[in-house]
């Protein structure tokens, strides 16, 4: 699935059945290259994020959350964390390890039932998931082309 086709989706409480949020972006985690949190629109004030590990379903219509309470706001959480905004890859700048410029994150195709991330597709090229070094409050850093 390509994160901006989820952009948008519904957040649904198992608990609850009610819609607590809506999918806007989300933040990524090297080793393997993988989905660490998806960042929410919800009724309250503030950014917010849902943990990978706390979706129940990531499905076509919605994702499932057993509890809105699993959700954070994004002001608790450590900028280390990989949940956290500043790994938030869309838009930024995509450098290799040895500093040759790779284009600018436009979106990101990802296994929506485990999270790992497939590709990143810039303005110039597909980069392969695993190639993901890391990524920070600047840019995607990925390995140099052997």
């Amino acid at each position: 699935m390509l994160l901006t086709k989820a952009q948008g989706q519904a957040v649904v409480d198992l608990n609850t059945a009610e819609t607590v949020g809506a999918v806007t972006a989300c933040t990524v985690a090297p080793s393997p290259a993988r989905i660490a949190g998806l960042r929410l629109r919800t009724r309250g004030r503030g950014h917010h994020t849902l943990d990978w590990s706390d979706i129940q379903s990531f499905g076509p219509d919605a994702v499932a959350v057993e509890g809105a309470g699993r959700i954070r706001d994004e002001r608790d959480i450590d900028p280390r964390d990989p949940a956290h905004a500043a790994h938030d890859p869309i838009g930024k700048a995509v450098l290799t390890e040895t500093g040759l410029s790779k284009g600018t994150v436009l979106d990101i195709e990802f296994d929506e039932q485990s999270g790992r991330i497939r590709h990143f597709l810039t303005d110039e090229e597909q980069i392969a998931g695993e190639e993901l070094l890391g990524v920070g409050s600047y840019a995607v850093v990925v390995s140099a082309p052997q």
